[in-house]
């Protein structure tokens, strides 16, 4: 699975300006910006428990990706084989043609150990943008509860696959990356939507062990580098809101266009003004450079952005009447 023909096939046999341009575009959509609009859109524009389900989702499969990247520490496909293209232009890797000789085999001994001494390694396995597709997408099949069957395909595998496509197309990732990130992403997903209490169940154990989670992988993130001080500092707040908002009440859905366009375009404005907002307070509040202090910012910032919304949440609903339905949380 580590070997090179098949990006060499995709990357021949479609060779083509507008191919290249298609795949990375997809490759784009895997970015943080992508997610983050999905969210904010999600939970604040139609369900917020939902929406902060899809958002554990994608943050603890972040974390799983540094981690298995960290830990496997295996090269790309364009660091093993001269031919294969590296987003379209030629690659420069560590030896000629290192791919697997055999479909379980791994790359070339000697590549694996020349990344490995590099300062900045940048890792393949597992591939973070499938991970993440798969994560979000699942994510939103539970959360919501999909149940069109077209739908609950086209978010289990064809935006995946398609993800996958576009990475082994660009050289960025082997067949074993894509496939390991589809199958992480899968139970991640699964695991985000037993941990948020109240979608499908509502167990005592599931705040405190959200709460733990959120804990420990910041206190992790501070003493090792497995795991990455900015995710992990937005699933400490995430973990934060949920307990809180367990503890105080979730605000009700939005029921009419009106709200939920006011909701989405509210979280948006905080979201811009959190950035200046936190700068200014770590001017003010000057500490010493390190991971400590990345990750309290980063925490206040997410609170800020999520506590925001919910505040939002909870008055638009009075200032702007919606039918009155039953509201889902």
């Amino acid at each position: 699975m580590f070997q090179t023909h098949w990006h060499l096939w995709l990357q021949q046999t479609f060779d083509a300006g507008w191919v290249l341009t298609l795949m990375q575009f997809i490759s784009l959509l895997g970015y943080e910006m992508a997610y983050t609009a999905l969210i904010l859109l999600c939970a604040f524009g139609a369900r917020l428990r939902a929406g902060l389900c899809v958002m554990l989702a994608v943050l603890l499969m972040a974390c799983a990706t540094h981690a298995i990247k960290q830990s496997a520490a295996l090269p790309r496909p364009s660091d093993v084989d001269a031919r294969v293209l590296d987003k379209g232009v030629p690659s420069h890797p560590f030896v000629v043609d290192g791919g697997g000789r055999t479909f379980w085999s791994l790359p070339d001994a000697q590549a694996i150990a020349m990344l490995r001494a590099q300062p900045d390694a940048d890792y393949g396995f597992n591939s973070g943008h499938v991970g993440v597709a798969t994560a979000a997408c699942v994510g939103l099949l539970l959360a919501f509860g999909i149940r069109r069957r077209w739908l609950r395909w086209a978010l289990a595998f064809g935006w995946p696959l398609l993800m996958a496509l576009s990475r082994m197309y660009l050289g960025r990732h082997f067949l074993a990356d894509v496939l390991a990130g589809w199958l992480v992403g899968i139970g991640v997903a699964v695991l985000a939507w037993q941990l948020m209490p109240g979608l499908h169940a509502n167990r005592r154990w599931q705040t405190p062990l959200l709460l733990g989670m959120g804990l420990a992988l910041a206190w992790t993130s501070l003493l090792t580098h497995l795991v990455p001080t900015g995710e992990a500092a937005r699933l400490l707040a995430l973990s934060l809101l949920v307990t809180w908002l367990q503890w105080r009440g979730w605000p009700a859905n939005p029921q009419g266009i009106a709200q939920r366009v006011l909701g989405v375009l509210g979280v948006v404005a905080v979201y811009l003004l959190a950035r200046p907002i936190i700068d200014a307070l770590a001017h003010r509040v000057p500490l010493p450079d390190g991971a400590a202090s990345v990750l309290l910012w980063q925490t206040l910032g997410t609170l800020l952005i999520l506590g925001g919304g919910v505040v939002l949440a909870r008055w638009i609903p009075c200032a702007v009447p919606g039918p009155a339905r039953p509201s889902r949380t």
